[in-house]
């Protein structure tokens, strides 16, 4: 009798653990299905993969944005979009997603080279890989060239620095979260436009020390040519007394740059699940919840939400 229990025992164990195997992949696989794969994009000598979601509720004839979204280290396209909940604002708010993915026989840890210059660079491998898919959705998604937005964590948060920097035109704003920081050409007369630029850190991350927030800023504050005492401090952030920002102004009062810390956050990203329009994501190893949307706030600081998160300089 006791041999039958722990025969039933054992099995009721591997049935449970073929449950949870089989939930994880099935989940996964329709967030998979969400994404459609662009095999043919361009060159893509940086040899990367391409996905994109496009709600099915577009115009085809209005044009609309689109938004970068960049994985970290050991994530995927699938991963990201899931964790972020991009898709869902994308529905709701109407602007086309594309999710660059690396391959493992770029990077063993599925990390974007950011730190290779002959991958990160204008016109060089990794980098001109999503440049092309960029151009491939301007052509072929109805996106209007004006509003092309790039966001990314981690590794894919240096990538969206690299490519801030090699396209700074192409780009009308763009979010760096708990990114590496590599300094890139700081030449500020190469063009006429450089886009506002949100760097998201949270203070006990011991991936990436939060000094390269503040150095990635200091990039900023620089191609911008920014007054640093043309700042604002701002603590109890959105009334969220772990967070608080700095605001970077231009001579005419225009935001350019906000770095927003977090206290006592590490090396994630931050959701809160839910169903209002503020709300989404889903919790992973990757993510937090200290009761603010990063993806919502990020998409409101690109001016697609009607929740706006510019607070003037002199206000109290």
């Amino acid at each position: 009798m006791f041999l039958f229990k722990n025969i039933i025992k054992k099995r009721s164990g591997s049935f449970l653990q073929l449950l949870f195997l089989f939930l994880i992949i099935g989940s996964s696989s329709f967030i998979r299905a969400q994404l459609t794969q662009v095999d043919d994009f361009g060159e893509n000598k940086g040899n990367l993969k391409m996905y994109y979601y496009q709600p099915k509720t577009l115009s085809d004839t209005t044009k609309v944005p689109l938004v970068l979204v960049l994985h970290g280290c050991t994530q995927s396209a699938d991963k990201i979009s899931d964790a972020s909940g991009w898709n869902k604002l994308a529905d709701s708010l109407h602007f086309v997603v594309v999710y660059p993915e690396q391959r493992m026989i770029n990077n063993a840890g599925k990390c974007f080279n950011f730190f290779l210059g002959f991958k990160a660079k204008k016109d060089k491998g990794e980098v001109l890989s999503i440049k092309e898919m960029i151009d491939y959705s301007i052509k072929n998604f109805n996106v209007d060239s004006n509003y092309i937005y790039i966001t990314g964590m981690s590794a894919g948060g240096a990538m969206t620095n690299a490519l801030l920097n090699a396209y700074p035109e192409t780009f009308k704003a763009g979010a760096i979260l708990a990114a590496p920081s590599t300094v890139f050409d700081l030449d500020s007369s190469i063009t006429h436009h450089y886009p506002k630029v949100a760097v998201i850190q949270g203070e006990d991350d011991l991936v990436v020390p939060p000094k390269n927030a503040d150095e990635i800023v200091q990039q900023w504050v620089h191609k911008h040519q920014l007054d640093t005492n043309n700042s604002k401090l701002i603590s109890n952030y959105m009334g969220i007394d772990v967070l608080y920002a700095q605001y970077f102004y231009d001579a005419t009062e225009k935001l350019k740059i906000v770095l927003l810390k977090s206290k006592k956050v590490k090396h994630k990203l931050l959701i809160t699940e839910g169903d209002a329009i503020h709300q989404g994501g889903r919790h992973d190893f990757h993510t937090d919840d200290v009761g603010f949307h990063s993806t919502y706030w990020i998409a409101s600081f690109f001016d697609l939400t009607k929740s706006s998160i510019y607070i003037p300089k002199e206000s109290n």
